[in-house]
């Protein structure tokens, strides 16, 4: 998938992500937190609690030169803000969950995916094209996935015997007039956000269970409409 509408693939850096491996494998620190939705698969996003895990995440972003994919779509004051980054690792998926991660942003909050770990080929992305088909894309080390607005998207089924994990990225515009749509993903995924204002916000237990709530709710939408 070269690129659609809404989700392209670029090159990255496979050195710079293969940073994150040891971080996958041994227990989170005070700097990192681990959230897991209530989806049918055992993933686990592992992100920053701190400002100090923050910055390990964004020191990969800049190495990495995401920001400059997404510029010339941007709405910008200064320059593209990172919001989040964290992995994803999961073992196991039993079924789809079928989700966007973005809505009514105006293409200004994207995310990226590239694998970590090596071993990612089977349990790829399952994701709708324009005509409403479900396609397959596989991961792969050195390339990324990003999207934004309604792509709709799941984790493909399967099984592993060690964890597959992705490094994870949310990014956009650095206006904050975004932000509540923005957040209204972004504050379920990690302890700890950047808005685009670069004042950083603490999520609680109790919010991040909330926006959970209203992301099933929209999903078992998805599903009547579907």
């Amino acid at each position: 998938m070269a690129g659609t509408s809404d989700a392209w693939t670029v090159g990255v850096n496979p050195s710079i992500v293969r940073e994150f491996a040891d971080l996958a494998r041994r227990r989170p620190s005070r700097h990192f937190s681990i959230v897991r939705p209530r989806w049918n698969s055992d993933i686990r996003w592992i992100g920053p609690r701190s400002p100090e895990g923050y910055r390990l995440f964004e020191s990969a972003f800049r190495r990495l030169g995401i920001a400059r994919h997404v510029e010339p779509m941007l709405e910008l004051d200064h320059e593209p803000r990172m919001y989040a980054g964290f992995l994803v690792t999961r073992r196991r998926c039993g079924a789809p969950d079928f989700h966007v991660d973005w809505r009514d942003t105006g293409q200004q909050a994207f995310t990226l995916m590239t694998p970590v770990s090596g071993n990612e080929s089977g349990f790829g992305l399952l994701y709708r094209d324009g005509s409403g088909t479900i396609r397959e894309y596989d991961y792969e080390a050195g390339e990324a996935i990003f999207f934004t607005d309604d792509f709709l998207h799941s984790t493909k089924p399967g099984s592993s015997d060690e964890p597959v994990v992705l490094l994870c990225f949310t990014f956009g515009t650095d206006r904050m007039k975004y932000w509540d749509r923005i957040r209204a993903t972004s504050g379920s995924q990690s302890a700890l956000m950047c808005p685009p204002d670069g004042r950083f916000e603490k999520i609680s237990r109790w919010q991040s269970w909330r926006r959970q709530l209203g992301w099933l709710a929209f999903r078992a939408g998805l599903r009547r409409s579907a």
